[in-house]
């Protein structure tokens, strides 16, 4: 199922800017480089290209038409979420393709992926029972498995399909919450694992790092009861500007939340109509105006539209 996207400034649709400048995405460094000593994998040269275009993943390709999937750009997979607070080890998804997938009948294809830490000893990799097919015609579609990784480090990742294997090495990184960028203050108000937006708002945070963003740091909001059914809320401080993340559960969303603007004092009033309905009745009072953008269960909120543009294109 496709997910639609939609961006919003008091009832108004604003237009998505583009695509980021070479001179942005150069700015736009992680404050973490992988260790010379775990060999990160780099798209090859000249670069894989899928036999069909593929437009839903801003990727890195290795692979062949037998079997293909991504790495991200620096080799590094940043703040996976943990499955449920209680547990330890790091969630990822893995995407992966083949001119072989026959998905009229393979639902749950025979994909199966194994995993070796290379810099240290460490408990196995795991994953979900089985793979799903996801796509939505004959020239989308692909294959996705849930893996568990125990442990930080760097870890050889490889994909068996159809007596096909293909391997990549990455860089598992630390969380984002403990980023130096972040001063003395903020780093007392980091997004605790055990807060109920935490695997959502790790999600994002790795979302956006695979798009350009730095994300210094993912702290705790004051607008988590914002909505009612709302999980919770955090504070991101990046690299083109702070904004609130708000949460609703996996199976509901903001699709039909509408925000209606006013002007009074000099001031900017902004309250919501529609489903979910806000827990206040009290607007949002700002001293300056506000954008808001949403997708799915995720609701954004900050001062800077193309901030706003930004996180919408990311999580599209």
């Amino acid at each position: 199922m496709r997910l639609l996207t939609s961006l919003v400034l008091a009832g108004a649709v604003l237009t998505l800017t583009g695509r980021q400048t070479a001179q942005q995405e150069s700015q736009s460094k992680p404050y973490e480089e992988p260790p010379s000593s775990c060999p990160v994998t780099k798209p090859s040269d000249p670069p894989f290209i899928p036999p069909w275009p593929i437009t839903s993943v801003d990727a890195k390709w290795i692979g062949t038409a037998k079997l293909w999937t991504f790495v991200p750009a620096g080799g590094v997979w940043w703040a996976l979420p943990h499955y449920t607070p209680e547990d330890s080890r790091y969630r990822q998804k893995l995407f992966w393709w083949s001119d072989r997938l026959d998905w009229r009948i393979e639902n749950q294809p025979d994909l199966r992926i194994t995993g070796q830490r290379l810099d240290g000893p460490s408990l196995l990799l795991s994953t979900d029972p089985h793979a799903n097919t996801g796509g939505s015609n004959d020239q989308d579609h692909f294959m996705v498995h849930g893996i568990f990784i125990p442990t930080l480090g760097c870890w050889k990742i490889t994909g068996h399909y159809k007596g096909e294997e293909l391997s990549y090495v990455v860089w598992v990184a630390a969380s984002l919450g403990q980023s130096s960028k972040c001063d003395a203050n903020d780093l007392l108000a980091v997004l605790k694992p055990n807060d109920a937006a935490y695997a959502d708002a790790m999600a994002l945070a790795q979302t956006l790092q695979g798009h350009g963003f730095v994300v210094k740091c993912v702290l705790q909001s004051k607008m988590v009861g914002t909505f009612d059914g709302q999980m919770g809320a955090a504070l991101f401080r990046t690299n083109h500007g702070d904004f609130e993340a708000l949460f609703l559960p996996e199976t509901d969303t903001f699709d039909y939340v509408e925000s209606i603007s006013q002007r009074e004092n000099g001031r900017f009033l902004y309250s919501f109509r529609g489903s979910p309905r806000t827990a206040s009745p009290a607007p949002i009072d700002s001293a300056y105006p506000m954008f808001f953008a949403k997708h799915a269960n995720q609701f954004f909120i900050t001062s800077d539209s193309q901030l706003a543009a930004s996180i919408v294109k990311a999580v599209r």
